[in-house]
C-alpha cells in the first residue's frame, strides 16, 4: 500500500507498541514530510522516543506500518533501515566514552567498512560541519563537554548521510549558549537537504527550529500543527514546562496494556 501523506518521507500508520506486557503507543498516526523539520513534543513518558525508534527499524511495532516513501518497511531491521536513509541519534550522549572521537567516528561509519576513501572524504566532511571536533580529535570521547557530546553523537549519524534524521533529546541537559550553537549546527544540516524529526522537551526550542509539531500524551497524538498554535494551547503548552520540569531520565514511560477489542490488523510487508 502507498503512502497515506502527501509528499511523506516516512510514516506511522495505526500504530501499537508495548514493552512485554506494557503498551506505550496507541494507534500513532503520522507522517514526516520530505524536507521538513518535525517536533515531537510531550510530558516526560509520552511514548516520544518509541516513536523514534519504531521510525528507525528499532522496535518493530505490535500492529500497524511503518512507511518510508510511501513503501511498506515495517519490520525493516535499524541497519537496513541506516542503508535507506533513516538514522537515528538516541538519547543521552551516544558516544562510546573510552573511544577517541576519531575512533567513535570510524565506529559510526560502520556501513562504510568497506570503503575507505568514503570514511575519510566523510569524516572530513563531519568535522568541518563540528570544528571543535576537530580540535578534541584524539581526546576520548567521556573527558568531554555534554555539548561536545552530542555534536559528536550527531555527527556519527551524518556519516551515513540520512535523509531521515532522527534525534533524540537534542537539547537535554544543555546550557542554553550550548544548545544555541547545536541548533545552528542543525539548521545548517536541514539546509543541506535533510529531513529532521527532533523529539524535545523544551517548547522554546522546538518553536526556534521546528516548522510542525506534534504532541503526544500517554502514547496518543493529541496534537498536530504548527509550534506557534501549541503555544496557543495553554494547557497543553503547560504539560510541556511542568512534564521538561519534571524530567529525571531518558526512558519513555509505559502503562499497562488495556484489552482491545478484536481488530483487523494490518499486514506488514
Amino acid at each position: 500500500m502507498r503512502s497515506v501523506g502527501t509528499g511523506a518521507a516516512v510514516e506511522l500508520v495505526d500504530v501499537d507498541f508495548s514493552y512485554g506486557s506494557l503498551q506505550v503507543l496507541f494507534d500513532v498516526s503520522l507522517h514526516v514530510r520530505a524536507g521538513e523539520v518535525l517536533g515531537l513534543l510531550g510530558t516526560n513518558g509520552a511514548g516520544k522516543s518509541t516513536v523514534l525508534r519504531v521510525l528507525s527499524g528499532l522496535a518493530p511495532p505490535d500492529r500497524g506500518r511503518v512507511l518510508l516513501d510511501g513503501d511498506d518497511v515495517t519490520g525493516t531491521p535499524a541497519e537496513r533501515m541506516a542503508g535507506l536513509g533513516v538514522v537515528q541519534v538516541p538519547g543521552g550522549r551516544a558516544v562510546f566514552p573510552d573511544l577517541t572521537v576519531l575512533d567513535n567516528l570510524d565506529v559510526g561509519a560502520y556501513l562504510l567498512r568497506n570503503d575507505r576513501a568514503a570514511r575519510r572524504d566523510r569524516t572530513a566532511e563531519v568535522l568541518d560541519l563540528f570544528p571543535r571536533l576537530r580540535e578534541r580529535a584524539t581526546s576520548a570521547a567521556g573527558s568531554m563537554s555534554g555539548g561536545e557530546q552530542q555534536q559528536l553523537a550527531i555527527a556519527k549519524a551524518m556519516l551515513l548521510r540520512p535523509r531521515v534524521l532522527c534525534i533524540d533529546e537534542l537539547s537535554l541537559g544543555l546550557a542554553p549558549i550550548v544548545v544555541e550553537g547545536l541548533l545552528g549546527a542543525v539548521r545548517e544540516i536541514h539546509d543541506r537537504g535533510t529531513t529532521l524529526v527532533i523529539v524535545e522537551q523544551s517548547l522554546n526550542v522546538a518553536a526556534s527550529l521546528c516548522e510542525r509539531a506534534i504532541f503526544l500524551e500517554k502514547g496518543a497524538v493529541r496534537f498536530e500543527g504548527s509550534p506557534a498554535e501549541l503555544l496557543e494551547r495553554g494547557d497543553l503548552a503547560r504539560s510541556v514546562f511542568l512534564g521538561a520540569a519534571a524530567v529525571t531520565g531518558n526512558g519513555d514511560g509505559a502503562k499497562p496494556k488495556p484489552k482491545r477489542k478484536p481488530r483487523g490488523r494490518t499486514g506488514k510487508s
